[in-house]
């Protein structure tokens, strides 16, 4: 599940932060997402499915490239783009979401549907936490440039 990957970059917000709302937001929204994968496993074994989690590419990747992208960037700088990595896995998530809603939709499934559309509003809410939060952080270098 996608939410794997996005569990452990909000983990890694919430302790590497000095933001104390970043943190918050990052830390509500853990609760948020373990609850999603929660209802999301017990809607595949109610549909007798494996609710095996598919771990590995996307995990390695997304820690791969975050480590890549961080390396040479100030704790500051490094916690305004995890801030916008998850702005942008909510929307990666609301996208599959969608695609979920739409095809439980078309087939008459209609506890897939919903499920998927009650998820698909706290991202929403949780993208809009994160998208308040990326121009402070993204200015909050400037006072530690100022002293180099």
């Amino acid at each position: 599940m996608a939410e794997n990957a996005k569990d452990q970059l909000l983990r890694d917000l919430a302790a590497e932060t000095t933001d104390a709302e970043l943190r918050q937001v990052a830390q509500d929204h853990i609760v948020a997402t373990q609850s999603q994968v929660d209802r999301v496993s017990a809607q595949i074994l109610a549909l007798d499915g494996d609710k095996s989690e598919p771990k590995g590419f996307l995990n390695s990747f997304l820690a791969k490239a975050s480590n890549a992208v961080n390396i040479f960037h100030s704790k500051e700088d490094k916690q305004a783009q995890n801030t916008i990595k998850a702005f942008a896995f909510e929307h990666f998530e609301i996208g599959a979401y969608t695609s979920l809603h739409a095809y439980a939709a078309a087939i008459g499934d209609t506890e897939p549907a919903t499920l998927a559309e009650t998820i698909i509003g706290e991202e929403k809410i949780a993208a809009d936490k994160f998208l308040r939060l990326i121009p402070q952080l993204a200015v909050a270098s400037v006072g530690n440039a100022a002293d180099v």
